[in-house]
């Protein structure tokens, strides 16, 4: 009666699931668990142990620590008349948050998601959406789910909420979502299934015609682990963010909207961080406080560069008018956690600012809030909502309003140079400042390509998906292996042709993440390695053994598809050749060439030896605390003692002639600085004859 799931699903079998958008740059979980029991509603403070986990929105997918708080309020305001409770009374000038509470909610990809395999390890857990995968989609991703908006306690609120995600693999649109939101003025105060146990008075509002303007209202900390990286520590709620907004004309032809109204974060000063200090060549200290943009401490390196923000692509004039309103939103109000939304709801002077009313263009703060947040104000509308008298729905007013969600950024080079020549004096912190917020030419562009996509009705010209990969560690070698399930995966979703032109092998080496401690700040990044034509194949199998390695070194790969740009004739660039993105088949653990063991015993070596903590690394990027046992015989029990005799670890070794070490003990212990021996004892070679034992002396400096 009030609810169609998507495909006529019936709600109760789809159930409130977690939705994962990751076809894109942009990485973004939604789930009710994170928010106040909606997946519209997600707050920082839900998962405090953890901080450096609670924000479930990460961009790009490989920067170090990318995840960035998100924060959403409906802020809804009605006209001086209120609205009638459930009691049959009055409420006058309201103004509320209302959090959702999921009813149900269900994905569809044009793909299933690459499986990815690591030595023999599957990463990927089974699609849980596997019936939902339809080629002929229009996105690549596309996501429905429905929300009640109420409070039983007061009966306030009456609305269901239907929002749909669209994402795309296209190179040229994976730094935004589309979000589209039909808000159905219903006057249910409980879900579905809360209502089959209920009486009819206690669940529904009175017949009536409300009007209300809607604030959808965005909080963004552009990263957390900028945060860790600038102040030791993770904030608590986004404590050293802006925001702003901003007015452009549209700079493509054929977009929905001439003008974007777009709000947008970025990253300012806190007075919690320590100053920065370093040591030039000459001999000279510099130190500086100002901690915008997240610097790192070894080298200057800027970590919170990222600018997010949203606008409007589309608004109903009228709940009977459903055609675009361009004057909408018609406020871009602003406001914080701590002195605007909680304890300010019965205030018609805070009602009047949130609806437009009263100072809807304000400037952002003088200084960074806890929790700042802007809103971009649709209204007013006017909505009815009819029951007859067994409680049927007979009239239910709604409004239909399209956001786009993206994120910009300067990029990781400039940021890089940027950082490290401000940490060194040779800019200013005015100058840095004034780079940083550069990123939101970026975020324009990104937010105009979404308004060019909805106005033509998401038909994006789409990529191969990506392959499902494994990838093992081999002698001397990495074998990357990679597939498709079938034939119809090299055909071009929108024309069914083949249009297949090549693979693309990419390799990150170290650590997992751009910037990753374990990289000790070195910078090392994801490189395309190697190419491999194959115009119109069929072939659905491949591999490549990676020989430009070095042993013990940890390495991850990503295996991209490109078309030739044949079937590619609409779109932004017509004929341009598309790749998938790399993001969706990276693989998250490292493998690590090595040689074959041997059949001696007498050859062993400990590298590095002495093994020693300068700088915070010991010898292997991306594994710091790595100590690498090389020359092994082909199996083998290794045993490490101290000096004195005592046992600190003992393993069980076969197959290759390395065996690593993380400098842990059996109660996973980190071992003090000293001099410890390696017993390779009941030592056999590959045909199982018996070795002699071997003792190797070695020395950690920590």
């Amino acid at each position: 009666m009030i609810v169609v799931p998507a495909q006529g699903q019936n709600i109760d079998t789809l159930g409130t699931r977690t939705l994962d958008i990751t076809v894109n740059k942009i990485h973004w979980t939604l789930s009710p668990a994170l928010g106040d029991g909606g997946m519209s509603s997600q707050f920082s403070w839900n998962t405090v142990l953890r901080k450096e986990a609670t924000e479930p929105f990460y961009y790009p997918a490989d920067r170090f620590q990318s995840n960035m708080l998100f924060q959403l309020f409906n802020v809804v305001n009605f006209s001086d008349e209120g609205y009638i409770d459930m009691n049959g009374e009055r409420r006058e000038r309201m103004w509320r948050i209302m959090g959702g509470d999921t009813e149900w909610s269900m994905e569809r990809r044009r793909w299933r998601p690459p499986t990815i395999t690591v030595d023999g390890l599957l990463l990927t857990p089974p699609y849980q959406w596997e019936g939902n995968v339809d080629p002929t989609l229009p996105s690549d991703y596309h996501a429905v789910f429905e929300e009640v908006y109420r409070d039983p306690a007061t009966g306030y609120g009456g609305f269901r909420n239907r929002i749909e995600l669209f994402a795309f693999s296209n190179p040229n649109h994976q730094d935004y979502v589309i979000w589209k939101e039909t808000r159905k003025y219903t006057g249910e105060t409980a879900l579905l299934r809360e209502i089959r146990n209920a009486p009819e008075r206690e669940v529904y509002l009175p017949n009536q015609t409300v009007r209300v303007w809607w604030a959808y209202t965005m909080g963004f900390g552009p990263t957390k682990g900028g945060e860790r990286e600038s102040w030791g520590f993770y904030a608590f709620e986004g404590e050293d963010d802006k925001e702003h907004f901003f007015q452009q004309a549209s700079e493509i032809p054929g977009t929905a909207r001439d003008e974007l109204v777009v709000a947008y974060f970025w990253d300012d000063m806190t007075d919690q961080s320590p100053p920065y200090q370093i040591t030039l060549p000459d001999g000279t200290t510099v130190s500086n406080d100002d901690d915008a943009g997240d610097p790192n401490r070894i080298n200057g390196g800027l970590t919170a560069t990222m600018i997010p923000g949203f606008t409007i692509l589309y608004a109903d004039q009228s709940a009977q008018n459903h055609v675009d309103d361009p004057n909408q939103p018609m406020a871009a109000p602003r406001g914080n956690i701590n002195s605007n939304f909680f304890g300010q709801q019965g205030n018609f002077l805070q009602r009047d600012v949130y609806a437009g009313l009263a100072n809807p263009w304000p400037a952002p703060a003088p200084r960074a809030e806890k929790g700042s947040m802007r809103a971009l104000t649709v209204g007013p509308y006017d909505l009815t909502v009819e029951r007859d008298a067994n409680g049927n729905l007979v009239r239910a007013d709604s409004f239909t309003v399209v956001y786009a969600i993206g994120v910009g950024d300067v990029g990781y080079e400039v940021a890089d140079s940027l950082g490290k020549a401000w940490l060194r004096g040779e800019i200013s912190n005015a100058e840095k400042r004034a780079f940083i917020e550069m990123g939101r030419d970026s975020l324009f562009r990104n937010l105009d390509r979404a308004n060019w996509a909805w106005a033509n009705d998401l038909r994006v010209p789409a990529p191969p998906p990506p392959p499902d990969i494994a990838v093992s560690s081999g002698p001397e070698f990495n074998l990357v292996e990679w597939s498709y399930p079938e034939t119809r995966y090299f055909e071009d979703p929108h024309t069914g042709v083949n249009d297949f032109a090549k693979w693309r092998i990419y390799r990150k080496e170290g650590g997992y993440w751009v910037n990753d401690p374990d990289d000790d700040f070195q910078g090392h990044r994801w490189e395309l390695v190697h190419e491999i034509e194959a115009p119109g194949t069929t072939q659905l199998e491949w591999s490549w053994e990676d020989t430009n390695v070095e042993r013990g070194v940890p390495y991850y790969y990503a295996v991209t598809a490109v078309d030739d740009g044949s079937q590619n004739t609409f779109g932004l660039f017509p004929g341009q050749a598309l790749e998938s993105p790399r993001y969706a088949n990276q693989t998250q653990l490292p493998v690590a060439a090595f040689k074959a063991g041997l059949d001696v015993s007498n050859q062993v070596r400990v590298v590095p030896n002495p093994a020693t903590s300068a700088a915070g690394a010991l010898a292997f990027t991306g594994a710091p605390n790595q100590i690498l046992f090389v020359n092994l015989p082909f199996e083998a029990t290794l045993s490490i003692y101290t000096e004195s005799g005592e046992l600190v670890t003992r393993m069980d070794h076969y197959g290759s002639a390395d065996e690593s070490w993380d400098q842990r003990t059996d109660g996973n212990q980190y071992v003090a600085s000293g001099i410890y021996v390696l017993a390779v004892h009941n030592a056999r070679d590959s045909e199982g004859n018996s070795l002699p034992d071997q003792f190797v002396k070695f020395i950690i400096v920590r």
